[in-house]
């Protein structure tokens, strides 16, 4: 038995091993293909089993992941509320609302929701509030509900009017009319613009000086606009952005064709975008240090010959206009004529 022990031979001992029984191997092999069953069978297991991850998203503060949610659709972020208890309601407080109409089957949905979600919103104050949609006249009601929400602070029981405003800081105007009535009071506008309607100076005007931080204003494709008396402190910045001619729809052309521009105090104009058949005139901006001059004039092809030397003449006194500016900057068609 010893020396059998010993032929055997031994691991520590660095003898060679002897030959193996038939019945050795034969055992060898099946405790070989179960550990090799068992291994693909514990593989497989691994494979099919769910990947549990620390969830570090909702062990965030409220502050970030607020931040967060702004950044979605407002739809999408209610659809966060199904994630955890965490999640349920935190989409009230969020900041930034953001409601579009494409996403609904009909207005009557659209409108149901926009109003269940601001009944459910629960944030003190608003940094943005966006609603796009196919406005009829019928949706007035929703609208200037809406848009009393967007501009009032819950601290205050009483809405406040939209031209008597003290919390809105930027705010779009679109397919809007501007008409103000009584006393404009806009203290925390610093950005305003106004985007495809008609405007009547005195509005414009009552509107700038009733807001004494506005620092931006842009007017996008405005039309029956024939001056703009800017006289503000606080303006530093001003974009006039195309001009809108209303016989485009149907409507009557603007009998004057020209925009005369009065703003002693900005230190920024741009005049982009198309003009047709509108003419700029600058009168006052001493104050001025950077210009952009970036438009076309377009105008009808069978006057092209005396228009265009018209409008040489304009944009020679434009430049003269700008001598002072530091900083000037203008267009290929500017350069062509």
């Amino acid at each position: 038995m010893e020396e059998k022990s010993q032929s055997n031979g031994s691991i520590d001992g660095g003898t060679e091993r002897g030959p193996t029984s038939n019945t050795d191997r034969n055992l060898i092999s099946e405790e070989q293909q179960e550990e090799e069953s068992s291994d693909d069978h514990r593989t497989k297991r691994l494979k099919h089993a769910p990947i549990l991850e620390e969830d570090r998203i909702s062990t965030l503060p409220d502050s970030i992941l607020l931040s967060i949610l702004c950044f979605l659709p407002t739809k999408d972020a209610i659809k966060t509320g199904v994630l955890s208890k965490r999640w349920s309601y935190l989409w009230t407080s969020v900041p930034s609302l953001s409601f579009e109409d494409g996403s609904f089957q009909c207005i009557d949905d659209f409108t149901s929701a926009v109003d269940h979600t601001l009944h459910l919103h629960t944030a003190t104050k608003l940094r943005n509030f966006f609603v796009l949609f196919n406005y009829e006249t019928h949706l007035k009601p929703y609208l200037d509900l809406w848009f009393r929400f967007a501009t009032t602070a819950k601290a205050y029981p009483l809405p406040q009017h939209l031209y008597t405003n003290e919390f809105v800081s930027e705010l779009d105007f679109y397919f809007c009319k501007i008409k103000p009535n009584g006393i404009v009071n806009l203290s925390s506008f610093t950005r305003l613009t106004i985007g495809f309607t008609a405007l009547c100076e005195v509005a414009i005007k009552k509107v700038v000086m009733g807001s004494p931080r506005l620092e931006y204003l842009e007017l996008d494709n405005c039309c029956r606009l024939n001056r703009l008396d800017l006289v503000s402190e606080s303006l530093r910045k001003l974009v006039i952005y195309s001009y809108f001619m209303r016989s485009s729809v149907g409507r009557s052309p603007d009998p004057v064709f020209e925009l005369e521009i009065v703003a002693p105090k900005i230190r920024s104009l741009e005049i982009l975008g198309f003009f047709l058949m509108k003419k700029c005139r600058i009168k006052d901006v001493s104050s001025l240090v950077e210009a952009k001059l970036d438009f076309n004039c377009e105008v009808k092809e069978e006057d092209q010959e005396s228009a265009y030397k018209e409008y040489e003449q304009t944009e020679r006194e434009l430049l003269e206009s700008l001598h002072h500016v530091r900083e000037l900057t203008v267009g290929k068609w500017y350069l062509m004529t």
